[in-house]
């Protein structure tokens, strides 16, 4: 069942829990229709501390809207009527409007009373101010008052109506714009007034991405520099101290270069995508240049765009120099575990040397205890044959001739044997 709809659905179906927030969002931000002249004020504001003042601004907006609680989550435009001022504050992903209609001229550029106060807190980014008449065209007198290197001048919608500013704040920090829209009917003159607002604000916030991407730049050369003496320093240098000298150079480096990432990775992201907003917001004025001024389009494209391959390029270069810092601590990696397994085989290699000397001196070792054993066993055998002479058969020198062989052949097998029961036991 909706919590809009009493009626239960049929089949014992279930609505998806956003499906009405889906046409809350296609039936958000209509555009008010303008019966006749009018200024029209905007004020943008990002969030100061990552959104938090923004969702305290959203409820008391709408406690001075008066919008029930329980439609607070799903109504993101607040429509409301103050002394004469027709108010819409409009909630955005990062950042809040706040645009209000007055008779044309009005010389208060601040009413009370209609949420400006609540805003105390945020950063303000763009102030914009439409100027209506009922005129086919703008009073030259309006259009002189204008910088004349930023002046764009143009009729727009098939010129129906012609639109002119330069972009230069005045002393309220307002960007003004004149429309004259004699010939356009009410819905058509709200049309225009909402498509300068956006064009205004999203000019705004594209541009945040640039002092960013500036103030980015000289980090980035910072560590491609370091990057460059990392590598010089891996092919160079041989020992193990230096290796970890490097990696925990290219450590140290990876930190530092994904702290920048996420430090812009948001503030680019939606740079390019205001961008994007921008230009279909612009391509929809479907502008004609009048005279030699130029088209608000074109005006733009020469600065929006130039700020937009800037911010590309800086995101493009943390990418890829992040990638490279990678890239080059799994080399030093690589070159680290081969130098150790080099220096584990020339171990291994020692060890295996010293083990055959040591072999071989076991065995010259046990010669001579082959030998030094038949000696003393003769020797023995002499002193008993020494006091047995007159009971053997032949004299000494004969029998230990023939028993020297024996001696030798009985002292070999029992070392043998000896040694043998030794390695057995040894774990």
């Amino acid at each position: 069942m909706s919590k809009l709809d009493p009626n239960p659905l049929p089949f014992g179906w279930t609505e998806h829990d956003n499906r009405w927030l889906i046409h809350a969002e296609t039936h958000a931000r209509p555009v008010p229709a303008l019966a006749g002249p009018a200024t029209i004020r905007r004020v943008a504001f990002i969030s100061a501390n990552g959104g938090g003042d923004l969702a305290r601004l959203h409820g008391e907006m709408a406690g001075l809207a008066r919008t029930p609680d329980r439609d607070l989550f799903s109504v993101r435009q607040l429509e409301f009527e103050r002394d004469g001022h027709d108010v819409i504050w409009e909630m955005h992903n990062e950042f809040a409007t706040l645009t209000w209609k007055s008779v044309l001229g009005e010389p208060n550029e601040w009413p009370a009373g209609i949420g400006l106060d609540l805003h105390s807190g945020l950063k303000l980014v763009s102030a914009t101010r439409v100027d209506v008449v009922g005129d086919d065209t703008i009073d030259p007198v309006r259009l002189a008052q204008m910088a004349e290197n930023s002046l764009c001048h143009s009729a727009i919608y098939g010129e129906q109506a012609r639109i002119a500013t330069d972009f230069v704040a005045d002393a309220d920090r307002f960007v003004s714009f004149i429309v004259a829209a004699g010939n356009c009917g009410e819905q058509r003159r709200g049309v225009i007034v909402r498509r300068l607002l956006e064009i205004e604000t999203y000019r705004c916030f594209v541009l945040l991405g640039l002092p960013v991407a500036r103030q980015v730049g000289g980090r980035v050369q910072s560590y491609e520099r370091g990057l460059a003496t990392a590598m010089v320093e891996i092919g160079e240098g041989s020992s193990p101290e230096a290796h970890r000298t490097s990696l925990d150079a290219l450590h140290k480096l990876s930190v530092e270069v994904g702290r920048t990432v996420e430090q812009t990775a948001f503030r680019f992201s939606a740079t390019q995508a205001y961008g994007q907003i921008l230009a279909e917001r612009l391509v929809r004025l479907g502008e004609t240049a009048i005279g030699e001024s130029t088209t608000i389009q074109r005006y733009l494209d020469n600065r929006v765009q130039p700020a937009l391959a800037t911010c590309r390029a800086m995101e493009k270069r943390l990418t890829d120099l992040g990638t490279k810092v990678q890239r080059s601590i799994e080399l030093l990696d690589a070159t680290i575990t081969v130098s150790i397994q080099t220096q584990n085989q020339q171990v291994l290699d020692t060890i295996l040397r010293t083990a055959q000397s040591q072999y071989r001196l076991q065995e010259t070792v046990e010669g001579l205890s082959i030998i030094a054993v038949s000696y003393y066993a003769l020797g023995i055998l002499g002193y008993i044959a020494e006091g047995l002479h007159e009971l053997l058969p032949v004299d000494k020198p004969l029998l230990l001739t023939i028993l020297a062989p024996l001696v030798i052949v009985i002292a070999f097998i029992g070392i043998r044997r000896l040694r043998r029961s030794i390695h057995h036991t040894s774990p």
